[in-house]
């Protein structure tokens, strides 16, 4: 009989967690992996909203700049975090429990704060220059380009300052209790096959008197 494959171990293993009873050994497994979404999706509405004003696009293609830098933030975020952090969680692959909750903190730092930066800076430069909204240099001149996205965001400095921390603080909490649960249902399998090991050894004992 051949081995199961990683994959097949870790279908299995995250099959039987989403199916565990009763519900609260593993809740911020389950739901968590959303949360880590939805606090980018946050992030992103943020700064895109920060950005549009600095601008000054005003309520002009709103939709066109709400989808990618709200939408996209999150899906990236619970790709990642399930990919590169609950898989790990539940193949018992990281020797380090620090530096599986640190690698969440990062991803979601990237996923909740720098990537939909950069996508609402994008959008709304791109919407303000083609609709003239705000004077912005040439896209043949990054420097001024640079400089241009420096002044406009220094008024945001605190904000992102604490939206950034949210992030990696929000993304180290919520692997933390992960990793809690996962423990939890292992202590119980743990358990379990105890109790069973103990009754076949009973019942060998009581056959053996007789």
């Amino acid at each position: 009989m051949s081995k199961p494959s990683q994959q097949d171990t870790f279908l299995e293993a995250y099959e039987m967690l989403m199916d565990w009873k009763p519900t609260r050994d593993v809740f911020a497994f389950r739901y968590f992996g959303f949360f880590t979404g939805g606090i980018g999706s946050l992030s992103g509405f943020y700064l895109n909203n920060f950005y549009r004003k600095a601008v000054k696009l005003r309520g002009q293609v709103f939709i066109s700049t709400l989808l990618p830098n709200v939408v996209l933030p999150g899906l990236v975020g619970i790709i990642l975090h399930h990919q590169f952090v609950q898989r790990p969680l539940i193949l018992q692959t990281f020797q380090c429990p620090v530096c599986i909750e640190l690698r969440a903190g990062v991803l979601q730092f990237f996923a909740g704060f720098l990537y939909p930066l950069v996508l609402s800076t994008v959008t709304s430069f791109h919407f303000g220059s083609k609709l003239y909204t705000y004077p912005l240099p040439s896209i043949k001149e990054p420097r001024n380009i640079f400089n241009t996205f420096i002044k406009l965001s220094r008024p945001g400095y605190s904000k992102f300052f604490v939206l950034a921390s949210l992030q990696v603080i929000g993304g180290i909490a919520l692997t933390h209790m992960e990793a809690l649960n996962i423990f939890t249902v292992l202590s119980k399998l743990s358990e379990m096959e105890r109790a069973v090991l103990d009754h076949q050894t009973e019942k060998q004992s009581i056959r053996r008197e007789f």
